[in-house]
């Protein structure tokens, strides 16, 4: 070889040993188009190892490698853990590639934000949470993160949870190891068949999940909430251990024992209150009057506050601490209103619930800790009442939509049991809509209305009630579906039953509201307040259940008192609808120089195959057209 020419490679080879030396890992290039399909984020792994130690010492390391596509899939790339004293976090390593694959920074303790996780309604939390913000936006790029957790507690145990809509994962894995002689349970969702290996190592039981290629799930609009749409693995030990207190996850009725023992002897009260609430429910003819009287002084005494101190998460403050300091969690606010209650001689029952409008149904079928929420039941005779204690300002017995229709665990000692909460049919979630409108010669109307809004529905305009003058007519005025209309005067009626009501009574000037149209003839939309024209989406090739959550519905009665100087034309013919989704009418009516439109639309609640949902949409988009219903006006 020449002298040049070893001169030519010996350069060639130090320009390339940058490159070999560089660090690639996690190339986009090598991401299958099919994971790409309706994906801003791929996770390339998500991996978690948990080792049961004992029951009051659990092992977590976690290392997941995310790669966001787009601006769309950030939030995603953003490392944040909460922690506590009884879920402790270690050990956080992170980093960012190029789309090459090349490395551009480690994320060092600099990097991490340590900051109190608490709201605006916790007084004191322990909880804590640790961020890391990549603040990188040359796109794609790929984040690894890895941490460890230790866990002071054996009842709540990681999941391995794929529900994040848009996300596609290269490759997951979950292993769980544990003692020969520690017992566990697990339920599977969506999980391929044959996903699980399971084998011994260093003498210990190991449960592996691992899936390969999952692809991203899109947004597909009234999925049915009572079961997951996605791969989800749940696993749980059969004997717990939290802090200090033991128990078994063998039957929804162990739980509930446990739970009692946790909380015994802390719904003492004072002598001074027993005497308050006896002489207050003294002239109480029944024990709904004295119930109702009970659960009104503890709103009117107390303020709802998130405490989590230690074993606080899931233990209540004794009652004595809610009576002097008159705040508390939903733990200590239920404990509170079943102490209260007790002490004028009513049984109640301190219930768990996994709260939300559309949280998922719990897995009746796999007893474990699936809950959030504190509520009391009060058994009435023949009726059931539940106790929402978090608010001020709730009628009594009235739980509406956070915890209606759902599976929860009364705690019962050893007759805790799962038991189901009210179901308000359509009859207790509607609008009823009455209205006079009287048309003018000059095209503008005057037009008194009265919404009554009822069960469910009065949710809709609960707020609204408790807001300031300004704020309740702006609020009000945005809410009214009229295209050109001046709000003169407005008033709300609360009516505080078991099923509540609010009646809203408006006074309104609508502008142009007839349609000109060429000559002599003009047209009137009879629908005055409430056309549907909102649809969901359509989905093509649907792959979940549809699901209608909750009975709903509307009935309008609106009079038009049309004046002399219009001859009113043919009344439209009737149309109805009705099907397994609902029913719907419409029709008119001529009294004089008076026509009344009737209107009554109708859901059903149920649950329904992916296939059906274009008939549903088919259904609601007949709903919408209809609810264009014109009467003809003819200029004298």
């Amino acid at each position: 070889m020449n002298l040049k020419l070893k001169i030519s490679v010996a350069f060639a080879f130090l320009l390339c040993m940058p490159l070999l030396a560089k660090e690639l890992k996690y190339p986009v290039s090598d991401i299958s188009p099919a994971l790409k399909e309706h994906a801003h984020t791929v996770y390339r792994l998500y991996k978690q190892t948990v080792e049961i130690n004992s029951l009051n010492s659990v092992s977590v390391h976690t290392t997941v490698a995310i790669t966001v596509l787009n601006e769309n899939g950030y939030a995603n790339a953003k490392f944040e853990e909460f922690y506590d004293p009884l879920f402790k976090i270690s050990g956080i390593e992170g980093k960012l590639y190029d789309a090459s694959g090349a490395k551009v920074k480690s994320f060092g303790s600099s990097d991490i934000v340590d900051m109190s996780a608490i709201d605006g309604f916790s007084l004191y939390s322990e909880y804590r949470v640790k961020i890391i913000n990549p603040e990188y936006k040359t796109y794609p790029f790929t984040v690894e993160y890895s941490w460890d957790n230790t866990l002071k507690q054996s009842l709540f145990l990681p999941s391995m949870e794929m529900d994040l809509e848009n996300c596609s994962y290269e490759k997951a894995e979950l292993e769980l190891i544990i003692p020969t002689d520690c017992e566990i349970k697990y339920k599977e969702y969506n999980v391929p068949t044959g996903t699980l290996k399971t084998f011994v190592r260093d003498k210990k039981n190991v449960y592996n999940w691992s899936m390969n290629n999952v692809p991203a799930r899109i947004y597909e609009p009234m999925s049915d909430y009572t079961k997951p749409k996605y791969p989800l693995i749940n696993i749980s030990s059969i004997d717990f251990q939290v802090d200090d207190s033991k128990g078994t996850t063998k039957s929804w009725k162990d739980i509930g024992m446990w739970a009692t023992k946790l909380n015994e002897n802390r719904d003492h009260l004072s002598q001074e209150t027993i005497n308050k609430l006896k002489d207050l429910t003294a002239n109480c003819k029944t024990d709904y009057e004295k119930a109702k009287t009970v659960y009104e002084y503890m709103q009117k005494k107390t303020r709802y506050v998130n405490l989590s101190i230690g074993i606080g998460g899931w233990q209540t403050l004794p009652a004595t601490d809610v009576e002097k300091y008159s705040y508390g969690d939903c733990k200590a606010l239920s404990n509170f209103s079943k102490a209260l209650l007790a002490a004028v001689g009513i049984k109640s029952f301190y219930t768990l619930v996994r709260a939300d409008e559309n949280a998922p149904a719990i897995d009746s079928n796999f007893p474990s800790s699936q809950f959030n929420h504190i509520i009391v039941c009060l058994p009435l005779g023949k009726d059931t009442i539940w106790l929402e204690n978090t608010s001020q300002r709730l009628p009594f017995g009235f739980n509406g939509n956070f915890t209606d229709d759902r599976d929860v665990l009364l705690v019962d000692g050893d007759n805790s049991r799962l038991v189901h909460t009210r179901v308000y049919p359509a009859s207790e979630n509607r609008i009823n809509r009455k209205a006079t409108v009287h048309l003018n010669d000059d095209n503008t109307a005057n037009a008194d209305v009265v919404e009554k809004y009822i069960g469910l529905a009065y949710e809709d305009i609960f707020n609204v009630y408790y807001l300031d003058d300004v704020n309740k007519k702006k609020t009000i005025t945005q809410d009214i579906s009229i295209p050109s209309f001046t709000l003169n005067n407005f008033q709300l009626v609360d009516h505080r039953d078991y099923t509540p009501s609010m009646d809203e009574i408006l006074n309104l000037t609508l502008n142009n509201y007839i349609t000109k149209l060429s000559g002599n003839m003009d047209l009137l939309s009879l629908n005055l307040m409430n056309k549907l024209t909102s649809l969901p989406d359509k989905v093509r090739n649907r792959k979940s259940d549809m699901a209608i959550r909750r009975s709903y519905m509307e009935n309008d009665t609106i009079t038009y008192v049309v004046p002399t100087s219009y001859q009113i034309m043919d009344l439209p013919a009737k149309l109805q609808l009705d099907n397994k989704f609902g029913n719907y009418s419409a029709s008119v009516t001529k009294s004089g120089q008076g026509v009344t439109y009737y209107r009554h639309f109708e859901l059903k609640k149920g649950c329904f195959p992916p296939e059906e949902y274009s008939s549903f949409r088919d259904f609601l988009e007949q709903v919408s057209t209809y609810d264009e219903m014109k009467l003809g006006l003819k200029k004298n």
